[in-house]
């Protein structure tokens, strides 16, 4: 292993130390990604991260958090995004960003995964953005930052919208054809 940065967790070695900020992915920012089937039929349900200040990936899936490249999100690779703050503040600002992820990935390391009705992924980030008291709230939950991904949210690239959305207009168009036979 090598050092934490200040602030925050161990880090496992990752492939690639210092990810590429090229990959549209920008540090400190909230990250999305579809699960395959569910949101074929509900393009609101879907995979949620966050990225720390020097852009690793953090996402809770029912075990201990292992920062990461943003690439590697459990069900592939970022389809949409949300900046939530911009990496080049003070030091403070970024110990701050990235003591509050560390917080979340510590607390969610015991954590039983359960969808919907208990603890998830959306429920870690709340758990950040509550704990850095992002936009001075304390308040943030799951269904607040799904709502915000589904309505706010950029796509990362044309991939990333078909990803997102062809699926569901398939499901959509496929319904509606069968409802007009």
């Amino acid at each position: 292993m090598r050092a934490a940065p200040q602030g925050g967790t161990d880090y496992m070695e990752v492939e690639n130390p210092q990810p590429e900020l090229s990959s549209n992915i920008p540090p400190c920012s909230l990250v999305w990604t579809p699960i395959a089937p569910i949101t074929c039929c509900l393009p609101f349900v879907g995979h949620m991260g966050l990225t720390d200040s020097r852009g690793y990936l953090h996402d809770w899936h029912g075990c201990a958090v292992t920062p990461t490249h943003p690439r590697n999100m459990l069900f592939g690779a970022p389809a949409r995004f949300i900046v939530l703050a911009r990496p080049g503040g003070d030091a403070e600002s970024r110990e701050r960003w990235d003591g509050a992820i560390a917080r979340a990935d510590a607390e969610y390391a015991h954590k039983l995964h359960v969808m919907v009705c208990g603890h998830d992924c959306h429920s870690h980030v709340a758990s950040a953005l509550n704990a850095m008291r992002y936009g001075g709230c304390g308040c943030h939950n799951k269904v607040a930052l799904a709502a915000a991904v589904f309505f706010f949210g950029r796509h990362v690239s044309l991939g990333g919208f078909l990803r997102t959305w062809l699926p569901c207009l398939l499901v959509a168009g496929v319904l509606l054809l069968f409802h007009v036979l």
